[in-house]
């Protein structure tokens, strides 16, 4: 079990410091697999949170930050699946506009950042700090003056 943990940590910024280079070599590219990513995410996050919900107090509180466990193994763990649906709003939201036009896409950027550095509290749930590069590349793109 451990090793599987360590293999999908290290892949996880591997494809992080990928994303980045992506984002700033290839944006076009970068945007369609963020929002590809960012909708697979969501539909597997409503798919689990409505079968196994109880997998997210498991596999995310013992390896949060306090203020983020005191809210897992509290609100969150009477609530999940509403609080993951909300999630997964958020998620579909920032998938659906990193195609849209560029007004629109640069809110997917900016929402998307904001999901990244927020679920860093998460720890080792979330693979931190990947989700901070992850951000990285985002920041890339929102900052990205001729959109291609």
């Amino acid at each position: 079990m451990f090793e599987h943990i360590v293999a999908a940590y290290i892949i996880s910024h591997l494809a992080a410091i990928g994303f980045v280079l992506a984002a700033w070599r290839w944006p076009r590219m970068a945007r369609g697999v963020a929002g590809i990513g960012f909708l697979l995410a969501g539909g597997f996050n409503m798919w689990t949170a409505m079968r196994t919900p109880e997998v997210y107090v498991q596999g995310f509180g013992s390896h949060a930050l306090p203020p983020f466990r005191d809210f897992i193994y509290g609100p969150f763990s009477r609530h999940i699946t509403a609080i993951v649906a909300g999630i997964v709003g958020a998620q579909t939201a920032i998938g659906v506009l990193a195609f849209a036009p560029p007004p629109w896409r640069k809110l997917s950027f900016l929402g998307a950042i904001i999901f990244l550095v927020a679920i860093t509290g998460l720890g080792v749930g979330s693979t931190a700090p990947a989700t901070l590069v992850f951000a990285a590349g985002m920041l890339l793109l929102l900052l990205e003056r001729s959109p291609r």
